[in-house]
């Protein structure tokens, strides 16, 4: 054994990702950071907290007309380690199971 992890190590290395359980099966599915409409920069406030400490850079912000920026998430990048969810001000970020392909 290599020795404990550091909690960024812990939360940034893709295996180590949170699951949850569904349908008491015990299998565990990944979960992926989702946006809901209370976000401030969807209704028209600079806002990019939740882009600047994501690791793995799963948020993407696409330039507006007007000097606006929404925020996009990259389901491939993401790992749903909920770093995100806790910067927003505003609680427009959840984690919820990724959808199978």
């Amino acid at each position: 054994m290599s020795g404990p992890l550091s909690r960024r190590a812990l939360l940034t290395r893709r295996s180590a990702a949170p699951v949850a359980l569904l349908d008491g099966a015990g299998e565990p599915v990944a979960l992926l950071a989702h946006l809901n409409a209370n976000c401030i920069s969807v209704q028209g406030t600079a806002c990019r907290l939740c882009g600047d400490p994501c690791e793995p850079r799963a948020i993407r912000f696409r330039p507006l007309l007007g000097g606006r920026a929404l925020p996009e998430i990259s389901a491939e990048t993401c790992t749903g380690c909920g770093v995100c969810v806790s910067a927003c001000p505003v609680g427009a970020m959840t984690l919820a199971p990724a959808q199978s392909a």
